[in-house]
Formats: C-alpha cells, structure tokens, sequence
C-alpha cells in the first residue's frame, strides 16, 4: 500500500491524516440526527403524516448533501497531497515497476561552455534529480544509466533506486568526463531500446540527455527513427535539452604539411586552417604555434573571417635536429575548448633518399632528375642516388622514400619481386619511358593483367606527337590532381612552353576494352591528342606514377629531343611535388581524430613484446604499458613472419601520444601519433524545440524538457492537468453543496413579506 501511495502522491504521508478527515462530515451528520428534544403538542398528529409522507425524499436529500461534503474532503485532500496521475501509464495501477533508462551524449560538442557551466555538467545534474525523485518513492523505481561513448557498457543497468544508488552514482557522475569523440546517438538508442525491450513488465521511460545540434537530427535521419519505434512500443521519451542556446565557435580545422618530407634545417611549410561556425564575423584572430611544447616567436593573424566561412593560411617550420618532434598551434578559448587546438607529430630526417636507378648506363637522364628535386641536400632535403639496375636485387629498398625507374629495358624478375614488396608496404614508385624498354616484357612480367607495377599494356613501339597545327596548342594537358595545383589557372606559360615530340602509347585494344573497367588507374594528364601521358595506379599501400615520355631530352634517331621538358622549369616544380605526394602513403604522422585506436603489428624477429604508450600533458602524461601477443594481423602479408598484435583504445584525449617500441637488440624504436578533436563537434547549432517536434508530429509520448527546467522530474507537469480538474471539480462541488444545503434549510420569510 506504501508503494502504491508514494508512487501516486507527492505528499504520500498526508494521505492518512486526509482520509481521517472524511469521516468528519459522517459525524457531523449523525450528530445532528440526534441533537433535538421531543416535544408534545396538539398538532402533533399533523405533523408526524406530514413527515411520514415526506421522510423518504428528505432522507436521499441529505444523504446526497452528506456525499458532496465527503467529496469535497476528498478533493481537498488530492490537491494537498498532490496526486499524480499521468494518463499514458496507467498500468501504473497494477502496481509495476518504472524502469527510467538514461542516455547521456559525452560527445565532444557537450563541452560546450557558457559562463561557468557546461552542457555536460548540466546533463549530470539532470541525472542526479531523476534519482533523487526516485527515492521518495521507494521499490518502485529502477534505473540503467548509458554513456554514449561506453554504450555496449551501461555504468548502471536495472538498479533499484535507493539511498545505497544514489551515494554510488554521485561517486561514479564525480569522476565522469566529456569524451572528445565524434559518437552517434543511435547507438545510445539502440541500446536502451533493447534493454527496454526485454524488460516488458514495467512502466517504461526513456530519458535522452544531449545538446541536440541540428546536425544530429539533419544528418542522422536513424535517431528520429529509433526514438519513434521506442514511443510506438508504449515508451515514454524526455528529450532533455541542456544548453538554452546556439553558441558561436572557432574552430582550427587543420594543421597539414608535407611532413613526410621534413628534413633538418630545411623550411616545412605547414598549413593551419580556421572556420567560422558562428552568425557573426570574426576579426583580428590570432593562432600561436608550439614545437615540442615551446612557443614560436610569431603569431598567425587573421584579420577577418565571415560567418560559415573558412580560411587558411602557411607558416614555415625550420628543425635544426633530427628524430620526432610535435606541432601544435591554438586559438583563445572560446565555447568549445576541444577544437581550438590542432597537432601533428613529424618524424624530421636527417635527409630523404630516393634512388634513381638509369637503364642507360652512359646516358644522362638521371641527372635531371637529380638537379630537379636536390641541387643542394640542405634546400630540399632530398639525398638522390644513382645506380644500375643490379642494384635492386643486392640491397633493402625500405631505406628509400621513393624510387625512380628511367628508361628501364628489362629487370630481373627478382628484382620485380622486390620492387613489388617495397609498393606495397607504402613506397613510391616513379616510371620514366624511353627507347630502351621492351613492352613485351613490361606487358608480361610489369603489367600483369593490372596486378604488378605498370599500368597499362603498351604497343609495340614509341610513336611521334604530331607536329602542332598553331602555336596556341599545347602538347601537355595537365589534369585536376594534387601534383598540377601549382598549375592551375586557364594560361600557365610555363606548361605551354613544353613540347613532347615522343611517347610510348598505350595498347589500344586496352584503352577501348579494359581501360574504362581498370580498377584504380587514373590518367592524370594527356597529350595534345588526348593520348594518356601521366598515369597514377596504386600497388598495395603504396603509388606509382607512370610518365610515358623520357625523363630527359634523349635524342631519336633523327636527332630530336623526345620532349624539352626537363629543361623547363616546370619540371623541376613536378618532380618535388611528386616526392611530396608519393611518400604520404607510407606515413602516419599525419593526425588521427581522438577515439580511433593504435593497432601494432610488429615483427617478432625484430621487437619484443614490450610496448610503452606515454599519453598526452592534458591527460597527466601517464604511461600506459602493454603486452603484445603472437597472433595475425588484419592485412594481408605474402610473407610468414610471426606478427606480434595488440591494441591501444584509449585515445580519447587529443594530443600526441608518444610510443615506445623495443627491438629485440634492446634498442627502441619512437613512434608519435597525434590524435585531434573531430571538425564534426565544432558546429554548435542547435534544434529548436519547434523542428524536434516536427519530426516527431506532436506524439503525446515524446516530451521536449527544455534546459534548467526540472519540474517534469518531481511530476508537476504530469499531474499538472490533473490538478487543474480537480479544481473544477471542487467548484462545482462547492455549488451543488450550497444550493443543496440552502434547499434544505429552514428560511423563515420577513414579516413585510407575510403582509
């Protein structure tokens, strides 16, 4: 009987006190039935049939005044005791259970801040109410609390709630942080849909705490869905707001480079772009730069930036020692911390190999390649070697960023096997043609039916670009790729100026059978015919890129040059861009978005087992020390080496995560991998509570609870509506009372009146 009151009346313990109460009009009543004195006198017998006559009608008559005043105890009672009665549940009579099941988005945009609270804190606070609520009404309400970032892990699933919760939850709310993270909301859903669903004997309740941005709900059609299931499966839904407004934000929304390419005491020009997610414009934005945790004596200014634009700007950044360092630029904070700063880890060189390897031995072309892309190591970083084709099969390759192939006649098909296992582990891999190659063995043994290192099949023979019908034309047609952006614009003088005389066609039976079907092959520029002339393909992690002409003037057999572009200036522009490009495939010191794990496999003839993982300062640069296991790794290997695996999961904090990995010669080997907060988060517009209801259409089951409102959680919105009808009733009650009361009265008439 206690629970069923307490679950009913806010005021559970004056229920007793009012059902005394009730009787008091009982009393009254009888007590008056007894109060009078019998008196004799002669029209006693008159009177006594009148009353016989009448005793009937005069009894239901007060019997009817005596149940209205009981009633009007009875409404008394429910307002002061404040029932409550919510007309979606009420199997709530039958004395069930609540489940409340809470989804809380920690998600990154819940860092949102204004003044000294935050969307986060605000949902905490939220939780703790619903809990407290449920303790006035004990044995009756349970709770299963999900966190989105954990939400296959439920902090809380099917607890009573009592005292003994309420001091475990405060505990476990205490020391619970805002992911960083990117998370989907469905997922939250979807597990408290199924925790609901197996739980059909209880009344159920959904409580969705979050910030809902209206990318959550224009983007992801699936959340609206799933909260519509769960109102169709009887469900009631409190979408809980918790920030009252749309907040501006700046956002650094990247920090890239070359850094693939970094060498010592050579310029890395690094990029830092910035997007207004604000209704205002932004002025006079100054972004600082940090190496290794040490300010740059500049600043990065931008003098305006328009609402819902982005910009960029370049900065230079010179290492005067080798090994891996750490980039960091950040902005002023704003409402969201998390995305005002931005990192990278680079791994800076000493200098950068490339092997050149020139199939004529008493030819030159190797030297244009050379003077292009390090005509002084210490301007370019690059650190080129020339040899001959033997030199593939005799030495590693993985010392090399990239390797260039020029005028190649045949390779030793050991050598083709290495080559093949130095693309496919990321390397970059450059094909110049010239008079010497064989397409019969490029065709058979490169080619490979589109599986090894050539592109395409070629014709039997070189053929010549006809000659230019006006000097408007021009021989090379560059496409919309990376390596040509210095290129861009409808007139660049420096590409007309090339002329190509000499190519190697493709096979034209490919071109109009298998090219349009060839997975991954991409032409990248054409000739003045619409000839295929730059091609890119891929091979495992790694890019080749095929150049069908020579890589320098090499002479025909008329004597004219097979092109002039190695003697144009915009070859040497090509050839750095394509080192840039080519070795990115093979890096990871690019920035990863916090949440997505580290997987090592190492060779276990190379390292130990033993990995040490150092974590950001704003997480207290704690080391975290795990055990590598005998095991296979997700990606294929043609080799059998036994891979030692695991997995580093914790990488919520953004910043740079120092990786320790020891060798089984007891020497380590460093790793750095940064990890930046998700662009995603950064745009802080939020849904209306009008657009939440339109894609819900009005349903009575899903409430929108705005922010800092917490009456719906004690049932004041619920018994709302009831209390309001009780108050009518008690009116009417009141009237009918009286009129009764007075028809049942004895009123004398005045004396004027009798006259």
């Amino acid at each position: 009987m206690e629970a069923w009151l307490t679950q009913h009346f806010v005021n559970s313990a004056l229920v007793y006190t009012g059902a005394a109460m009730v009787a008091a009009p009982i009393i009254i009543h009888l007590i008056n039935r007894f109060q009078y004195k019998r008196v004799h006198f002669a029209a006693m017998e008159f009177l006594l049939q009148s009353q016989q006559t009448n005793q009937r009608r005069v009894l239901l008559e007060q019997l009817l005044l005596l149940l209205l005043r009981i009633l009007l105890i009875v409404c008394l009672l429910l307002l002061i005791a404040r029932l409550i009665l919510d007309p979606n549940q009420l199997s709530m009579f039958h004395g069930a259970k609540s489940h409340h099941v809470i989804v809380l988005d920690d998600s990154g945009s819940m860092q949102n801040v204004w003044g000294e609270q935050s969307a986060f804190d605000e949902g905490l606070q939220v939780i703790r109410k619903i809990a407290a609520e449920g303790t006035n009404r004990p044995n009756t309400e349970k709770m299963s609390l999900i966190v989105l970032s954990r939400a296959d892990a439920p902090l809380f699933l099917q607890r009573d709630i009592n005292e003994e919760l309420i001091n475990e939850l405060d505990a476990k709310l205490t020391n619970l942080s805002c992911s960083h993270q990117s998370l989907d909301l469905n997922q939250g859903l979807e597990a408290a849909a199924d925790l609901l669903n197996e739980d059909r004997a209880v009344i159920k309740t959904l409580h969705l705490i979050s910030d809902f941005r209206k990318s959550d709900w224009q983007e992801k059609k699936g959340v609206a869905d799933t909260i519509e299931k769960l109102s169709q499966s009887d469900t009631a839904i409190n979408l809980v707001k918790t920030v009252p407004d749309s907040q501006p934000n700046l956002a650094i929304t990247e920090l890239s480079g070359a850094t693939e390419v970094a060498a010592v005491d050579v310029p890395l020009r690094l990029r830092v772009s910035i997007k207004n997610f604000g209704d205002q414009v932004a002025q006079d934005v100054r972004v600082a730069a940090f190496v290794d945790h040490n300010k740059l004596p500049m600043s990065i200014v931008f003098d305006k930036i328009e609402a819902g634009s982005e910009i960029s700007q370049d900065f230079d950044v010179v290492f005067n020692q080798p090994n891996l360092h750490q980039i960091n630029v950040s902005l002023t904070n704003d409402a969201l911390d998390g995305d005002n700063t931005r990192f990278l880890a680079v791994n800076v060189k000493p200098s950068n190999p490339v092997l050149i390897i020139d199939g004529n031995p008493s030819g030159n072309e190797w030297m244009y390649i050379q003077t292009a892309i390090a005509p002084d190591a210490s301007t370019t970083g690059f650190a080129p070697s020339v040899e001959s084709v033997d030199y593939l099969r005799r030495h590693p390759l993985s010392q090399f960023k990239n390797i260039y192939l020029l005028n190649v006649a045949e390779l030793p098909l050991d050598a083709v096997a290495a080559l093949e296992s130095f693309v496919k582990d990321g390397g970059g891999l450059i094909w110049f043609a010239g008079p010497s190659i064989q397409p019969a063995f490029y065709n058979d043994k490169l080619y490979k039916e589109g599986k090894g290192l050539f592109p395409a099949p070629l014709e039997v023979s070189p053929r010549d670009l006809p000659a230019r019908e006006t000097n408007t034309m021009v021989d090379m047609q560059v496409g919309d790729h990376p390596l040509f952006s210095v290129f861009a614009g409808q007139d660049n003088p420096l590409i007309e100026a090339v002329t190509i005389s000499k190519y190697f066609p493709l096979s034209q039976k490919w071109l109009q059978t298998e090219a349009a079907n060839a997975s991954g092959v991409n032409v990248i520029a054409t000739l003045r015919n619409q000839a295929p002339f730059i091609i890119e393909h891929r091979l495992g992690k790694g890019r080749i890129i095929t150049c069908l002409t020579s890589a320098g003037p090499v002479l025909t057999n008329e004597g004219e040059p097979w092109n002039s572009w190695a003697l144009n200036p915009s070859f040497i522009v090509f050839q750095l861009e394509l080192q840039k490009y080519l070795v990115q495939s093979r890096s990871h010191d690019q920035a990863e978005i916090v949440g997505q794990p580290i997987e090592f496999a190492l060779d276990a003839a190379a390292f130990s087992d033993e990995i040490e993982i150092q974590t950001p300062i704003a997480q207290g640069e704690r080391t975290v020390r795990l055990k590598a296991t005998p095991g296979q790794s997700g990606e294929a290997s043609e080799n059998d080496s036994l891979k030692l695996i695991t997995v580093f999961r914790e990488t919520d904090q953004p910043g740079v995560y120092s990786v320790q990995l020891k060798r089984q010669d007891q020497t380590v080997e460093p790793q750095m991998y940064a990890f930046n907060f998700p662009v995603s988060e950064s745009n802080l517009a939020l849904a209306s509570s009008d657009e939440l209801r339109n894609e819900f259409g009005n349903s009575p089951l899903i409430q929108i609870q705005e922010p800092g409102e917490f009456q719906w959680i004690q049932g004041q919105e619920a018994g709302r509506e009831i209390t309001n009808s009780i108050l009518v009733i008690l009116f009417l009650l009141l009237i009918c009372e009286q009129l009764l009361a007075y028809r049942l009265s004895y009123h004398p008439k005045m004396a004027g009146a009798a006259a």
